[in-house]
């Protein structure tokens, strides 16, 4: 069930981030918070990885630009468990590029 509640988080993450072209930090800020809030270590930077983060490097749609959305946590202990026998690791770990939908206005 976690897993599935990380995916989901990783999903709107990224949707949000191919809406506006990088990875706003107030944006990231609110998940990670969500995240804690689930009791999940997330004492790292759980978007290490993530491309663009600043508003100055936007992945622009009119130059066919792609945001990419890497995410990696470590939930609760019995996750942990569960996720090790499955997968071979304690944490769970999302990657994904998709185009850009930010059009800028000025272009």
């Amino acid at each position: 069930m976690e897993r599935a509640i990380a995916r989901s988080i990783y999903a709107d993450v990224l949707d949000d981030m191919q809406d506006i072209g990088y990875l706003n930090q107030a944006l990231a800020d609110y998940y990670t918070n969500k995240m804690a809030g689930l009791g999940w270590d997330v004492s790292t930077d759980v978007f290490a990885g993530s491309w663009p983060r600043g508003e100055g490097e936007r992945a622009r749609k009119e130059r066919k630009e792609s945001v990419t959305l890497a995410m990696k946590v470590t939930p609760s202990n019995v996750a942990k468990w569960l996720n090790a026998f499955v997968e071979g690791d304690t944490a769970f770990s999302f990657t994904g590029s998709r185009l850009s939908e930010y059009f800028d206005p000025g272009w």
